[in-house]
């Protein structure tokens, strides 16, 4: 049986919004609390992000408390660290201006010594500075740092949990069977007309890096956090539409035949399939 507990927390503006975990604080640093409140066992206490806590329990009583934190590493300053090593990269190769030699004299006028100096060269260097930064935001590849987030999210989670109903439409309940007098296998149970969608929408991110289209899925995660390297597999670039096509579907069943396929793929939509059903990312309408 779980016993009170007192809490107490405060506020510092100083980690307001802090994306990270810091330090414990010394008991001087946190000040007076803004609230005290004795929670019962099954209480629930919510606080935005950026509140201290300090949870005490009451003298003589035993008590287990568990503190859970959202969106940590996931902020806009979190995708912007993501974007900018790209969008330099993308800028200095695509634009002559970012090449431009800067002026020899410029350590003359800036820098510390000079951050009060009028000097109309110092101005119009800040000038320069403010419109090429500005003009980063046109090379800025907003999708592939969201596939970054996406990936590091991936890795981060557990596996989805699977139902009974879901483990015998997926490849958790296949395996070789006796049907119609012969032993069947996973890899007879597709047709063209065989319906199929995603186990999870969120289980799995189609990327791209540098030439090769990589589908990250959390699947195989372990239940330890980071037990496990990122889980991921190529698929040819020709069959990245039909994994869109099925994230874009998501929650309907789709027959096997309406994956839309180009190039060496084209009529390989069962070979798709299978792939991705035996990474335990499809389910099948019906049972096998």
């Amino acid at each position: 049986m779980f016993k009170t507990s007192y809490i107490c927390f405060s506020f510092l503006i100083c980690v307001f919004f802090l994306s990270y975990f810091i330090a414990n604080f010394n008991q001087s640093d946190i000040g007076e609390p803004i609230l005290d409140v004795i929670l019962e066992a099954g209480d629930l206490l919510y606080f935005p992000r950026g509140f201290i806590h300090q949870a005490d329990t009451i003298e003589e009583n035993h008590s287990l408390h568990m503190t859970v934190s959202t969106c940590q590493r996931n902020t806009w300053g979190d995708l912007l660290e993501k974007m900018m090593p790209q969008i330099l990269k993308i800028a200095f190769a695509q634009d002559p201006e970012f090449r431009k030699s800067l002026p020899r004299d410029y350590t003359q006028y800036m820098g510390v010594a000079n951050s009060d100096s009028t000097d109309p060269h110092r101005i119009q260097f800040l000038q320069t500075i403010g419109r090429l930064m500005s003009k980063l935001t046109t090379y800025a590849p907003v999708d592939s740092a969201a596939d970054q987030m996406a990936v590091k999210y991936l890795h981060d989670s557990l596996p989805p949990v699977i139902n009974k109903h879901e483990k015998q439409l997926s490849v958790f309940g296949a395996g070789a069977s006796w049907r119609n007098g012969r032993v069947v296998d996973d890899k007879d149970i597709f047709s063209m007309s065989t319906k199929i969608k995603l186990i999870r929408k969120t289980c799995l991110r189609l990327v791209m890096e540098e030439d090769a289209v990589l589908v990250y899925y959390n699947l195989e995660n372990s239940k330890v956090y980071h037990g496990k390297p990122p889980q991921s597999f190529e698929i040819p670039a020709e069959a990245a539409v039909a994994v869109e096509y099925l994230l874009n579907t998501y929650p309907e069943y789709v027959p096997i035949k309406s994956l839309p396929t180009v190039g060496d793929m084209e009529d390989k939509q069962i070979e798709i399939a299978q792939v991705l059903f035996e990474k335990g990312i499809l389910l099948l309408k019906d049972s096998f």
